[in-house]
């Protein structure tokens, strides 16, 4: 318990600071146990994703100033997701959804993610649905999302599914 407890002042601590002083109504608190916020998740009928950052990328930064603070993509993420972040430097341990303990910076090499952002969307399995890198548009990011919650993935591949939907956008 205490353990639980330090890791979540570690996290919160180093939360406060990784984040730009902005309102992302959809990120999870968490203890970094992937099992627990996909159990969360699950129950609450949402979809768990992971935001890969790291402190100074201008790409994660943009995303929270910009893509979060629109006023559908909070509405819509906050509905449907729970997002959970990992720097890809940090040394907070995780509980990946087999259960291996490791590092951040281990968690985020062992799905080769280099640069920042990355976003790793799962199913409630854990099992990979979608893996999108670098900064995204509120009006495409609002894609990613129904490309999950209604269902196209188990039936399409997101950009066969993107470039019909901007060509509805557009006509």
């Amino acid at each position: 318990m205490f353990r639980k407890s330090l890791t979540l002042v570690m996290f919160l601590f180093s939360f406060l600071f990784a984040l730009p002083n902005v309102d992302v109504p959809f990120v999870k608190p968490s203890f970094l146990d992937l099992r627990e916020d996909l159990e969360d998740a699950k129950r609450d009928g949402k979809y768990l994703f992971i935001m890969f950052h790291q402190q100074g990328c201008p790409f994660c930064d943009k995303m929270y100033r910009v893509t979060f603070q629109d006023p559908k993509v909070k509405e819509y993420f906050t509905k449907h997701f729970y997002m959970v972040l990992i720097d890809i430097r940090g040394s907070n341990p995780v509980v990946d959804f087999s259960g291996k303990e490791m590092t951040e910076r281990e968690f985020a090499h062992k799905h080769r993610v280099r640069a920042t952002p990355v976003f790793l969307f799962v199913d409630y399995n854990g099992k990979k649905i979608l893996e999108m890198v670098g900064y995204i548009p509120a009006k495409d990011w609002l894609l990613v999302g129904r490309y999950i919650v209604e269902g196209h993935y188990k039936k399409e591949s997101f950009y066969k599914f993107l470039r019909r939907e901007r060509k509805k956008l557009k006509g």
